[in-house]
């Protein structure tokens, strides 16, 4: 059984953010085109990292993944730095362009099984 976790530091243009996760491919999943794309989705960006703290300095982002890393007696992935050219207010710019159109797909399968992923696109709206 695989871990697929890691730490990740996400660097964009003007700062940096530290998580751990899992399933850090769904970054570039889409909602829309139902599937993965070439480059990171900004509504998984901003559902991912959208809750953590950031940093304009590299090696503060370093040692906070290096702490982070400490809790975790499984690290399939290690510590990795995904880059991003936009920044950040650019990435939620485009989440909230995105996300009513996730959610106008989503609520169409009217299945009920996406409820929690609408929540969470919900969410992105009220940043």
């Amino acid at each position: 059984m695989s871990a697929d976790n890691g730490i990740y530091i996400l660097k964009t243009k003007d700062q940096y953010r530290v998580i751990h996760a899992q399933a850090i491919d769904n970054l570039s999943w889409s909602h829309i085109k139902r599937n993965s794309q070439r480059e990171m989705i900004s509504t998984r960006i901003v559902e991912y990292y959208g809750n953590s703290r950031y940093t304009r300095d590299v090696e503060i982002a370093q040692k906070v993944a290096f702490a982070m890393s400490k809790r975790y007696p499984v690290l399939e992935y290690g510590i990795s730095i995904l880059r991003i050219n936009k920044t950040w207010n650019q990435i939620i710019k485009e989440a909230k362009e995105l996300a009513p159109k996730e959610i106008e797909v989503l609520k169409s399968r009217n299945d009920g099984r996406w409820d929690w992923d609408i929540e969470r696109l919900e969410e992105i709206l009220k940043m």
